[in-house]
């Protein structure tokens, strides 16, 4: 099916929150480890993963602020690019590499230098009660001190899930024009109060701003996480002749701490877990039925 405006808006979202989190917030850490066998194969590829997850991607935070994106792999000490000693892709969201053939040598050692981001950052459908109480995360290590990749479907905190919640049109100007206002929520899962404040404080301090929208054909990965045709992602060389207008609007944005109920009378969740809600509401004016042929 052909992606619609509710796509577009959302994954153009993700795109600017990853950035902007990382640029104003240096939300990042500079890591290396060696990578493991996950024992799973995807797509058809071999999987060896790193103890953490995600990985920056964006070229324009090693640009501005100096983060190390991972793109090659080190086989025995030896660097390898992507096609070189069957070694395929990079998964940035999964901190994974993916190779078309097992490394079957028990000495083969794998190893990677990257950015690992301190928010992971997901887009969600799951109820926020579910996020908060039931949802079981892994959490990530302060050191390397694992001999393991992380599994392919397992979530780690501290991280941000976004959620559409929905949108509206209302009549704005004669001729069709309508005002479509779009509600994002973002579940913010801290493992410090002070993590959560200054997430919280970057996204406030957006209000009365533009997210630019990017069309499907420039979105900047493929479907095994890695950049498409190999081209490096740099948001704001991406972004920077998108005319404002064609932006959506940050008309509001609110926040709600998570209180009044006590963390250890649910025995699943992390007692150490700060979270909060971020409410954005996004505004833009458009056209929606030019294109309908009566």
């Amino acid at each position: 099916m052909k992606a619609q405006f509710d796509n577009l808006v959302t994954s153009s979202f993700y795109l600017w929150f990853d950035h902007t989190l990382l640029n104003k917030g240096e939300a990042f850490t500079n890591f290396g480890s060696f990578f493991y066998d996950v024992s799973s194969l995807y797509n058809g590829y071999y999987t060896y993963g790193s103890p953490f997850r995600q990985f920056v991607s964006d070229q324009s935070i090693a640009n501005i602020h100096g983060a190390q994106i991972i793109n090659s792999a080190f086989v025995n000490g030896t660097q390898q690019p992507r096609g070189g000693a069957n070694f395929q892709a990079v998964n940035y969201e999964k901190g994974q590499f993916y190779f078309d053939a097992a490394v079957a040598n028990p000495s083969t050692s794998i190893s990677g230098n990257y950015a690992v981001k301190d928010f992971n950052i997901f887009i969600t459908n799951d109820l926020e009660e579910k996020l908060l109480f039931e949802t079981q995360f892994s959490t990530r290590a302060k050191t390397d001190a694992t001999a393991t990749g992380l599994p392919p479907e397992s979530m780690a905190y501290p991280a941000i899930f976004l959620k559409y919640n929905g949108g509206r049109n209302e009549p704005w100007a004669f001729g069709g024009e309508e005002e479509t206002q779009f509600d994002i929520r973002a579940i913010v899962l801290s493992d410090s109060q002070f993590k959560l404040d200054a997430a919280c404080s970057i996204f406030r301090d957006r209000v009365r701003s533009h997210v630019p929208l990017i069309e499907p054909a420039n979105m900047p990965f493929n479907s095994l996480g890695d950049y498409r045709n190999l081209v490096q992602y740099n948001y704001t060389g991406l972004v920077e002749n998108i005319p404002q207008r064609s932006g959506i609007f940050i008309d509001n944005v609110y926040i709600s701490k998570i209180g009044g109920l006590s963390f250890a009378q649910k025995s699943n969740l992390n007692p150490d877990v700060f979270s909060a809600i971020i409410d954005f509401e996004l505004v833009d004016y458009r056209y929606p039925r030019k294109d309908i042929i009566i």
